[in-house]
């Protein structure tokens, strides 16, 4: 994926809950990331949800899952409009 065709400048980062499973290694993280469009000039954010496995202090494995129609609403609004 180019640079091009994800045009946004990520602001922030917001772990809204995590979960611990049965398995010591295995976590679930839900976040937010958030950020302004570079081709509108509109902020916006959306949900992600991870699934990470944890050994020896590293990530090994990494799932993530991402509300497709946030992004795709935040990728489609129109520009501010100049004053």
């Amino acid at each position: 994926m180019s640079r091009e065709s994800l045009p946004v400048r990520f602001e922030t980062f917001r772990v809204t809950a995590a979960h611990r499973t049965a398995d010591p290694e295995v976590t679930v993280l839900e976040y937010e990331l958030g950020g302004t469009v570079l081709t509108t000039g509109r902020r916006a954010s959306a949900p992600f949800i991870a699934v990470m496995r944890v050994r020896d202090g590293l990530i090994v494995h990494w799932r993530e899952y991402q509300d497709t129609q946030a992004i795709t609403d935040a990728l489609t609004q129109p520009p501010i409009p100049s004053t």
